[in-house]
């Protein structure tokens, strides 16, 4: 709760001082002047790198924020429509506890059965249900005509009752895979539950870390939470940690979707165990990184950003922090990324360093913002990041907290843009706040059972939307 306050006020900071400048400008100067700062890139394999700062000057006595774009390219490797993909190795992680019972686990029954019918015979698939404890129904076979019948007999065969022990399913679901042969098969779990971890292992930072294992041991994890009572943070974090992705689906007969979703992911997954490695010198610190965890070791911050597939690019928006107790320029040099490829390890490094300068001169702060750089991190990052924040204020039942938070964000973008003159920025002020506001008006009326159903559903749904508009691919 603490870290998600900090990381909240450092954006209003960022916004506010960005703000300030902007009106400083607009009264000295005449038409904003489109700048538009060095793009670094590198290649090794079969992946490029490539980043540019939104702003290459902070202001002297600020909160020292700047904002770095790295994006992550992979080549067009497969032909999927011709069959040129990945074999997989799938293992469903199925909470089964009372919860489920009914539309849900019958829905979920009938999506395995599908992917089943997606599975060639060089595929491999295995299967967990846990409720009170855990039950490895399948280890991970091969999908011959005899295991296929044999899978479909046993997916039927599942029924819901009892509790939520997610964290043994998780353990079992990983030792499936872990315990198997490696074949040269992609692999992926997924872990799905209604409800709240209430059985074995229930913390957050103990299931993140169970995830974790993913990196080292090349494969993913991803989750999906289904209604409105399961725990939106821990399914996330755990396929943050995992390198997979999550999934909120209020409506259980999209499961189908998802699972025909992942394994298309997972047949084309080119580089996999991606992680990026910031080198924190000079006082440099990275304060966010477009919502996927930071670790810090040594003198790095390290971001998994999930695997890349066949001709798929993604940006991170990372913030900065530098010092600005006196005028200075900093050098940001060494990124990489480091990830694997057909078993073979691949590093891509960025040669040249980045450069920022703090200084005193307002209008040069304001006139190193890259305009079209700034228009999508504020559309793609910064709107994001918003939803999520206002997802938890609905979620606690602060409905003033997240109609100032809005007004806030809203005042500051505007002010910046009054300069900048972005239509693409104007639009989501007007449209995406509106949006926003009409929710969280709507979300406290009616009876109070309503309004607490209204607090579930909304807040997942937000926090979804957010989650998934800052780790946008194309």
């Amino acid at each position: 709760m603490k870290k998600n306050r900090i990381k909240s006020l450092l954006l209003v900071g960022c916004l506010l001082t960005i703000t300030c400048t902007a009106i400083v400008y607009a009264s000295k100067s005449g038409p904003f002047r489109l700048w538009s700062p060095p793009v670094i890139s590198g290649k090794n394999g079969v992946v490029t790198l490539s980043g540019n700062l939104t702003q290459d000057k902070v202001l002297f006595g600020s909160d020292g924020m700047a904002a770095l774009a790295l994006t992550l390219t992979a080549d067009e490797v497969f032909d999927l429509d011709r069959g040129d993909a990945n074999h997989v190795d799938m293992v469903i992680v199925l909470d089964r506890s009372g919860s489920m019972n009914g539309k849900k686990i019958g829905d979920a029954k009938r999506a395995a059965l599908s992917l089943l019918s997606s599975l060639s015979a060089a595929d491999r698939f295995g299967l967990v249900t846990y409720s009170d404890g855990v039950q490895r129904r399948s280890g991970l076979i091969k999908i011959t005509p005899a295991n296929r019948a044999r899978l479909e007999t046993i997916i039927r065969s599942i029924a819901a009752g009892g509790g939520t022990n997610l964290g043994a399913g998780l353990q079992e679901g990983i030792e499936v895979l872990l315990s198997s042969r490696i074949n040269g098969n992609t692999r992926k779990v997924i872990l799905i539950s209604d409800g709240l971890a209430n059985k074995g292992i229930t913390d957050p930072t103990s299931l993140g870390n169970m995830a974790a294992i993913s990196m080292e041991k090349a494969f993913a994890v991803s989750t999906v939470g289904v209604g409105s009572d399961f725990n939106e943070h821990l399914m996330t974090r755990i396929a943050d940690r995992g390198a997979g992705n999550y999934y909120y689906l209020e409506n259980p007969n999209l499961f189908a979707e998802v699972f025909q979703k992942e394994f298309n992911n997972t047949r084309a997954a080119v580089a996999t165990s991606v992680e990026v490695r910031i080198p924190l010198t000079n006082g440099l610190s990275v304060v966010d990184a477009s919502g996927y965890p930071i670790q810090v070791k040594g003198n790095h911050a390290i971001v998994h950003p999930g695997n890349l597939l066949s001709g798929q690019s993604k940006k991170i928006f990372l913030t900065l922090r530098v010092p600005t107790h006196r005028e200075q320029t900093f050098a940001i040099k060494g990124i990489n990324a480091h990830y694997r490829y057909k078993d073979s390890s691949y590093t891509v490094n960025l040669d040249d360093a980045f450069q920022i300068a703090c200084v005193k001169d307002r209008q040069e702060v304001y006139s190193s913002i890259d305009k079209s750089e700034w228009e999508e991190k504020v559309v793609k990052e910064d709107i994001n990041r918003l939803r999520e924040e206002v997802a938890t204020d609905i979620k606690k039942g602060s409905k003033k907290e997240a109609l100032r938070r809005i007004e806030e964000y809203y005042r500051a973008q505007q002010s910046v843009n009054a300069v900048v003159a972005s239509p693409k920025v104007a639009t989501s002020l007007d449209k995406d706040l509106g949006g926003l506001r009409d929710m969280v008006e709507d979300t406290f009326q009616g009876a109070p059972q309503e309004v607490e159903l209204k607090q579930k559903r909304n807040s997942k749904a937000l926090q979804y939307e957010g989650y998934s508009g800052r780790r946008s691919k194309k």
